[in-house]
C-alpha cells in the first residue's frame, strides 16, 4: 500500500475536465446566532456559486465524469433523475458544451407546463424518456445504451448524481481546496454538514477527509429522501474502490459514517415546517437562498443539532451549499 504521500500523487494525476470556477467562497454566518443563540460558529461553502445559472456542486463530479467518458471515445451520454433533477439538467448542459449527444431518463409524468430545471432541458431539446419510478431508471438506461451501441454509437452512463467512483473523486479534489482555504483563513473546521441522497458527495468528503489528514473532522449527511442506512451503504461502495485506486492505508466502516434521515419529513422534495422556517431565515437574515429539496433540510438539520447541543459554542462549522435553486421557479 502507498504513502499519503504517494497516494495524493496519483489522485491529482487522475485525468479531470475545467468545467467551473471552483475555489468557492467560505463565509461567515455570523447574523443567524441572533435567531438561533445555540448555533456554533457557523461558516458557509458557496458552491451555490458554481458557474452560471446555480450550476452548483453537481460540476465537481462531472469534471472527472466526462473527463473519463471522453477518454473512452464516447459520443453519447446517458444520464438520470427525477424530473427537476439538477445533475440530469447540468449534465445535459455541459453536453451541449463539450459537443457530445445527452440522452436523458427521468422518473415521473412529462410536465405539460415544465418549469426550472424541466423548462431549461426542453430550451436544449434534449431527448428525454420518462419512466414510472426510481427502480426503473437504470434498466432503461441500459435499453438505450445497448440500442445505441449495437448502431456503433460509444455510450457512457453517468449513474444518478454522478455519484460513483469517478464522479466522487470531484468531492475528494473539493476536500483539497478546503484544506488551501482552511490555511488561509487560519482556520480548522470541526465538523461539515451537507445535504446528501445518491451518496457521491459525502463519499467523496470521506475519502478526502482521510487522504489529506482531517482526522477530527466530523461529516454530517442530511438525507433529503433515503433511509440513513441506504445512503451509508452506498457511501462504502463507492469509497472502497476509490481507496483502492489510490492505494492508501485507509480502511472506511459504515459504523464510522454520520447520515441522518430524520429531516426527510413526508419526502423528497416536500418542505418541512423546519425547513420552510429556516429556508426564511437564511433569506431574510443572511441573504442566501436555500432550494426546498436538499440545501434546507440540511440546514434544518445544522439549527436543531444546535439547538440539541451537539456543537460546542466555539466549534467552527462549515455549512456547504450544493447549490440547486431552478427548482424554486
Amino acid at each position: 500500500m502507498s504513502s499519503n504521500k504517494e497516494a495524493i500523487e496519483k489522485f491529482r494525476s487522475i485525468p479531470k475536465l475545467s468545467l467551473s470556477n471552483l475555489g468557492t467562497l467560505i463565509e461567515r454566518c455570523e447574523r443567524l446566532s441572533m435567531i438561533y443563540p445555540e448555533l456554533p460558529n457557523v461558516y458557509i461553502k458557496r458552491d451555490d456559486f458554481i458557474g452560471s445559472l446555480v450550476w452548483g456542486n453537481k460540476l465537481r463530479k462531472l469534471e472527472y465524469a466526462l473527463a473519463e467518458a471522453k477518454a473512452h471515445n464516447a459520443d453519447t451520454i446517458i444520464t438520470c433523475g427525477s424530473i427537476h433533477s439538477n445533475h440530469a439538467r447540468i449534465t445535459g448542459q455541459v453536453c451541449r458544451r463539450l459537443e457530445l449527444d445527452c440522452i436523458l431518463v427521468q422518473n415521473g409524468d412529462k410536465p405539460e407546463s415544465p418549469s426550472g430545471n424541466a423548462l431549461i432541458n426542453k430550451m436544449l431539446d434534449i431527448p428525454i424518456h420518462y419512466v414510472s419510478s426510481p427502480d426503473e431508471r437504470q434498466p432503461k438506461m441500459d435499453e438505450i445504451a445497448d440500442e445505441l451501441e449495437a448502431a456503433g454509437h460509444t455510450v457512457y452512463q453517468i449513474p444518478l448524481g454522478a455519484s460513483n467512483a469517478t464522479g466522487s473523486l470531484g468531492f475528494v479534489a473539493a476536500v483539497e481546496e478546503l484544506v488551501e482555504q482552511q490555511q488561509k483563513m487560519d482556520i480548522r473546521f470541526n465538523a461539515i454538514i451537507h445535504a446528501c441522497s445518491s451518496g457521491g458527495t459525502q463519499a467523496g468528503l470521506e475519502v478526502g477527509k482521510r487522504l489529506f489528514g482531517l482526522d477530527k473532522l466530523q461529516i454530517y449527511g442530511i438525507s433529503a429522501d433515503n433511509s440513513a442506512e441506504k445512503i451509508k451503504e452506498t457511501i462504502a461502495g463507492i469509497t472502497y474502490p476509490i481507496i483502492n485506486r489510490l492505494g492508501f492505508r485507509e480502511k472506511m466502516c459504515e459504523e464510522d459514517l454520520h447520515v441522518d434521515d430524520s429531516y426527510v419529513g413526508e419526502g423528497y422534495g416536500i418542505p418541512t415546517e423546519l425547513s420552510s422556517k429556516v429556508t426564511r431565515q437564511f433569506l431574510q437574515i443572511e441573504g442566501i437562498m436555500l432550494d426546498p429539496t436538499y440545501t434546507a433540510k440540511a440546514a434544518a438539520g445544522l439549527v436543531d443539532y444546535s439547538r440539541r447541543g451537539k456543537f460546542k459554542s466555539t466549534d467552527n462549522v462549515l455549512f456547504w451549499h450544493t447549490g440547486g435553486l431552478l427548482n424554486l421557479l
